[in-house]
């Protein structure tokens, strides 16, 4: 993959995307290995995550998960205030 000319953009932030950076996000499945994909709203709303190739219902434990569920409700915010920021420049 080469490097993308930024010179067209003068004073705008270089970004390379790379190929994982553009992965879907989720996790191995505990049972069968197979990809899970999950979104942060997944992790916020959901009670379970489900395995699309085994059927693996993992449970997500709202009272033990509370720090880290509000912590990922933060960066969810932060992600829609950036993109909104940037989608008028």
């Amino acid at each position: 993959m080469s490097n993308p000319d930024f010179s067209q953009n003068p004073g705008q932030p270089q970004v390379d995307i790379t190929r994982q950076q553009m992965r879907p996000s989720g996790m191995p499945c505990p049972q069968c290995g197979g990809f899970i994909p999950i979104s942060m709203q997944q992790i916020i709303t959901d009670s379970a995550i489900i395995c699309p190739h085994c059927g693996l219902r993992l449970t997500i434990n709202r009272q033990q998960s509370t720090t880290a569920i509000e912590a990922l409700k933060k960066v969810q915010q932060a992600q829609t205030d950036f993109d909104r920021k940037n989608k008028f420049q």
